[in-house]
């Protein structure tokens, strides 16, 4: 009799430890109570790039989006004041316009951001030329106004690395970076292909990116810390005279002693890797900065029609999307805590050994 109801009840724990083995366990992504990011988009200073349009930022903001990481919002037209980002975790300034300066409130309303611990992503965008086959659309004509970020910075005491400008003109144009021996195509050298030996392999944003494709703008001064991304040793950088023209103020094995006494010289063919992405801390913050926007968008290759690539998209170039989340990660390192089964599933192995004890020891004391 005793030895039925023993088989009975190691049949009934049996049941039981497969019954717990079957239950999820909630692990903190999985509940409600999980805080996402907050990503606010600015669009309220005439960007080139409209968060709504699939040629503009929306194919990744929705990817952005998806992610039960992020949730993202757009400011339309709403001054970027402490009110608008309150709660706001990651905020994207992507290639503002130098006509649609930001007002004191605004300047003030960032620095407070920023003091609270969240993070900025500013993107500029290099300067084109009629050889360029967006320069059809007025509004591209325009693309590459960086003054606009770099009086952001100068605003917020931000005094580090900046947009390389060309101030010496009644109309002030930002540089280009060109590269003939690594460009996607021969006839447009401002169209690059990065591999991982022009960037810091073991900085977070650049996990599993092995591969980069880029129309950008470069920063100096060249040989700041802060500096992520490069160029090759081929590359340069030259700044736009007008609708047809370059220009490079600068000459060959030029030094960096040099570089700094000659504030609008650009990098000539010379091996000083000009540099398009820094990112740092900054007191409680962490901001990025790069030289183009127009990598991250929906916008069409600047590439000639007989060039078969030529509908190809910057979204789905190379690994440009899985960078931009991964500037993401980094910029909201330590917002939320990771998920963890560690609880959860140290709670079901405590409920089967306390079943397994008491199982043993009453089949003891049946005996």
């Amino acid at each position: 009799m005793y030895r039925t109801k023993s088989i009975r009840i190691g049949m009934l724990a049996l049941a039981l430890m497969l019954i717990l083995t079957t239950i999820p366990p909630s692990v903190t992504a999985q509940t409600d109570d999980l805080d996402t990011v907050v990503v606010l988009y600015d669009q309220s200073h005439q960007q080139q790039f409209d968060a709504f349009d699939e040629r503009g930022f929306k194919l990744m903001l929705d990817k952005v989006n998806a992610s039960t990481r992020y949730i993202v919002r757009v400011n339309e037209d709403e001054p970027l004041n402490d009110t608008i980002l309150k709660d706001v975790d990651i905020l994207i300034i992507a290639d503002p316009d130098k006509a649609a300066e930001f007002e004191s409130e605004e300047i003030e309303g960032i620095s407070e951001f920023l003091t609270n611990g969240s993070s900025l992503m500013l993107l500029g965008d290099p300067t084109i030329s009629q050889n360029s086959t967006y320069w059809a659309e007025q509004p591209f004509q325009d693309l590459g106004e960086n003054i606009a970020i770099n009086k952001l910075l100068d605003s917020l005491n931000i005094t580090g690395v900046r947009f390389s400008l060309n101030e010496t003109h009644d109309r002030i144009w930002a540089d280009t970076m060109f590269d003939y021996d690594h460009a996607f195509n021969e006839t447009v050298p401002w169209l690059i292909e990065f591999d991982s030996t022009t960037w810091v392999s073991t900085h977070p944003i650049f996990k599993d990116i092995n591969t980069l494709l880029s129309m950008t703008a470069t920063l100096k001064p060249l040989d700041d810390p802060t500096v992520i991304a490069r160029g090759y040793d081929t590359s340069f950088a030259q700044f736009r005279r007008g609708p047809y023209t370059w220009g490079n103020i600068s000459y060959p094995n030029m030094t960096l002693d040099d570089f700094q006494e000659m504030p609008y010289s650009y990098s000539a063919i010379n091996g000083t890797l000009p540099p398009w992405m820094s990112a740092f801390e900054y007191e409680n913050a962490r901001i990025i900065i790069s030289g183009s926007a127009i990598m991250f968008t929906g916008r069409e290759l600047d590439l000639p029609e007989t060039d078969s690539r030529y509908e190809s998209q910057w979204f789905y170039m190379a690994d440009n999307s899985r960078l931009f989340m991964n500037m993401l990660d980094w910029l909201s390192e330590g917002f939320t805590d990771p998920p963890s089964a560690i609880v959860p599933m140290t709670l079901l192995s405590t409920t089967i050994l306390v079943v397994g004890v008491v199982y043993y020891i009453f089949k003891k004391l049946r005996r």
